[in-house]
């Protein structure tokens, strides 16, 4: 089982430190497989030091610095015939045996034009809860497959990774969306709580909202709550400090009553109104919970 794992590593200063910080990103992924090769994209020349662990420097000096994030694609394209799997991901993102393990299981979904996704999370530094970084709310949609229940991330499918096998990377390579340049002119609206930018553009894949690849992502339920299989933790824990990113604990991830999901179609009416209420939710940034708090105080 050969798998291509590349993380795209932007430095500044600190460099010793963020390369200890990194081990515990590629460490993770070398207990995949005997067979895993870790490609390291980033802006400093670094010397090899570890087996299958490979530095890949990009002059970007005249570069948008965010663009560091699309070097690997013609690396990895020119791996297509050469690899399982490919794996994408950000530079904290700790991947486990554990997560692929999961995926595979479920990665069949494929077949019925549906992602098996993941949650990224970050740990309370008062509760000690985990929190989802990418969820602005409770779920309340599901879809059912061969009578298992499935949640879905309907609003926002994001988790700053993808991974994909050869069958289904390789069509990824042919879809328009390989291409930075060819999202010119597109819909940039990719979610429903958040625009992408070029970074961003670059971890979601193949499966943001507006890619109309996948039916939806989701992740299987069990006794009405996410498998912990499918959580992923982001190493920085950078966002759960930040008043009104971060919304809900993974423990009241799933909404009590659930309803059936209905893919909808991404108007140009619908997609104005919703980047709208983005740049809304930016200027304002509160959270919706302290809102209605504020006003039962009030009232």
């Amino acid at each position: 089982m050969k798998i291509a794992v590349h993380i795209t590593f932007f430095l500044d200063k600190n460099i010793k430190k963020k390369l200890k910080e990194l081990s515990f990103s590629y460490n993770n992924f070398f207990k995949l497989s005997k067979k895993t090769e870790v490609f390291v994209h980033t802006n400093k020349k670094i010397k090899n030091f570890k087996k299958n662990l490979n530095f890949i420097f990009n002059d970007i000096t005249n570069e948008d610095p965010y663009k560091l994030t699309w070097k690997c694609r013609s690396l990895m394209e020119e791996q297509k015939n050469k690899f399982d799997y490919f794996i994408y991901c950000e530079d904290d993102t700790i991947f486990t045996k554990q997560n692929f393990n999961y995926w595979l299981k479920y990665k069949g979904l494929y077949k019925k034009n549906y992602n098996i996704g993941f949650l990224r999370t970050e740990v309370s530094p008062k509760t000690k809860e985990l929190w989802s970084t990418d969820q602005f709310g409770p779920l309340n949609k599901y879809v059912l497959i061969n009578k298992a229940k499935f949640i879905v991330l309907d609003t926002n499918p994001y988790y700053a990774m993808w991974i994909y096998d050869k069958n289904e990377f390789k069509l990824f390579v042919k879809s328009k969306f390989w291409n930075l340049n060819n999202w010119s002119g597109l819909n940039p609206f990719a979610t429903n709580v958040k625009i992408l930018g070029t970074r961003e553009k670059s971890a979601v894949g193949w499966h943001a909202l507006n890619m109309d690849k996948y039916k939806a992502t989701i992740i299987p339920l069990k006794n009405n709550f996410v498998r912990k299989e499918c959580l992923i933790i982001h190493r920085s824990n950078k966002y759960i400090s930040k008043e009104g990113t971060i919304h809900v604990s993974i423990k009241n991830l799933i909404s009590k009553k659930l309803f059936v999901y209905n893919k909808k179609k991404y108007s140009s009416v619908r997609t104005f109104l919703s980047v709208l209420m983005y740049y809304l939710y930016l200027k304002v940034k509160f959270n919706f919970k302290d809102l209605k708090k504020i006003i039962k105080k009030i009232f």
